[in-house]
């Protein structure tokens, strides 16, 4: 989810680059600075050219890299030892690379080409929620990550995703694309110079010519992203491991990040945007024969029973954010299995293609009703409990039902949107 990119530096002695008229000694000197300062330039724009060729042993040169970035990793950070942490780790982690190594998935970006890279699975003491790859199967993941997975299908997801970034080689990749990238920078740059252009243009020509670089490199890393999800569902269908985990991950984590704006996004910083993700991942899934209810994983159109605060006997029904009903209590039945039955029944209907123009309200029986179902009825003892009379209560309902079928709606359409986006570019 985290890459590593390896970048070329570009000569910028701007003083250097001035062009004297005359033939005096120190006219020669600046044209002697200016060889130099061309000379440079050459060198950079030959070694941009001449990427590195890959060894006749892919695996090997790959876990060569890997072992020389998984060094300045590990001066710097501090690995986890506690035994009981690092097993959990490690065996959901073999268990996934076992399966990358012998099943070949069509890359979208990077290549298929199945190396049996000896992955290493390490955690990190960090906060940060994150992981990270590197090239020949090194991967880490930080113990903040691992705080907020509670499941082991949870983290196969995290880790079936990094390792299909090791697998189809997306740093070799992502390092040849940015390589091409910044030979294009140092050819604007010789060209510059060769042109005699003043110092301030050609700073500012370069300083264009860097933002042009970020918005490629984004571009590329981005496809990147979407493969590893489509190859990390791939490892996950034909494992023991539930692939909704990546989903439910991805939504805690979204729900961590609006509760804090200002907490870093760490693993998906150069993600796409959740929605299209969402929609991404169960597409993948769907190709891979895995049923997926949308409206739940999505979490805006699906009815829930949850506690009206923590370690709470009494129960809400809500859709996103909003509270549909409460119930109390009533006939032997608890505000929890009200509750339960209530969006059992709401998720239903949502199934059936309900309109707005089918939600109705019958004032006689105090019941809410869609196409001659009744959803919910307005007992006494709800409206005691939320303090409000029955009327009210049952506007409150009908109006969030409306928005639910809204929701589901605007969800299916951005959903066909996503898969017509990611049919056209792949």
């Amino acid at each position: 989810m985290d890459t590593l990119y390896v970048s070329a530096a570009i000569h910028r002695g701007m003083p250097l680059l001035m062009i004297s008229r005359n033939s005096s000694p120190g006219g020669s000197k600046m044209r002697c600075v200016k060889y130099i300062s061309l000379l440079i330039l050459s060198i950079l724009v030959l070694l941009c050219i001449c990427v590195p060729a890959l060894h006749a042993d892919q695996t090997q040169q790959e876990e060569e890299m890997g072992r020389d970035y998984a060094k300045q990793v590990e001066q710097q950070c501090k690995i986890v030892t506690d035994k009981a942490v690092v097993d959990r780790v490690q065996r959901v982690g073999e268990t996934l690379a076992k399966i990358a190594n012998e099943l070949e998935v069509p890359a979208h970006y990077g290549s298929s080409n199945i190396c049996k890279f000896k992955y290493e699975f390490k955690v990190v003491e960090d906060k940060d929620v994150n992981a990270f790859s590197l090239p020949g199967g090194k991967i880490y993941v930080n113990t903040g990550l691992l705080d907020l997975v509670q499941s082991d299908d949870e983290l196969a997801g995290v880790l079936a995703h990094e390792i299909a970034h090791s697998a189809h080689h997306h740093m070799l990749q992502l390092a040849k694309k940015q390589s091409s990238v910044d030979r294009y920078i140092a050819l604007i740059t010789l060209a510059g110079i060769l042109s005699n252009m003043r110092s301030n243009d050609l700073n500012n020509l370069l300083y264009g010519a860097q933002l042009m670089r970020t918005g490629k490199i984004s571009g590329y890393t981005y496809e990147a992203e979407k493969d590893a999800d489509k190859t990390a569902v791939a490892y996950l269908a034909k494992s023991p491991y539930n692939a909704e985990g990546l989903l439910s991950f991805m939504k805690k984590l979204d729900a961590k990040h609006d509760a804090n704006p200002t907490l870093p996004l760490g693993i998906f910083e150069t993600h796409p945007a959740p929605f299209r993700r969402v929609a991404s991942i169960a597409k993948a899934m769907k190709a891979e024969g895995i049923v997926v209810d949308m409206r739940k994983e999505q979490d805006v159109a699906y009815a829930k029973s949850v506690p009206v605060k923590d370690g709470s006997d009494q129960y809400e029904v809500t859709i996103g954010k909003k509270v549909i009903y409460e119930p109390a209590n009533l006939s032997g039945k608890t505000s929890k299995e009200r509750a339960e039955a209530i969006a059992k029944t709401i998720n239903k209907m949502l199934d059936s293609g309900v309109t707005g123009r089918d939600v109705l309200t019958d004032p006689s029986s105090m019941s809410l009703i869609a196409k001659g179902q009744e959803i919910i009825k307005i007992e006494q003892a709800d409206s005691a409990l939320m303090g409000n009379d029955n009327r009210a209560l049952l506007k409150q309902a009908r109006s969030a039902i409306e928005y639910a079928v809204w929701a589901d709606w605007l969800c299916d359409k951005c959903q066909v949107v996503q898969e017509a986006n990611d049919e056209g570019s792949d």
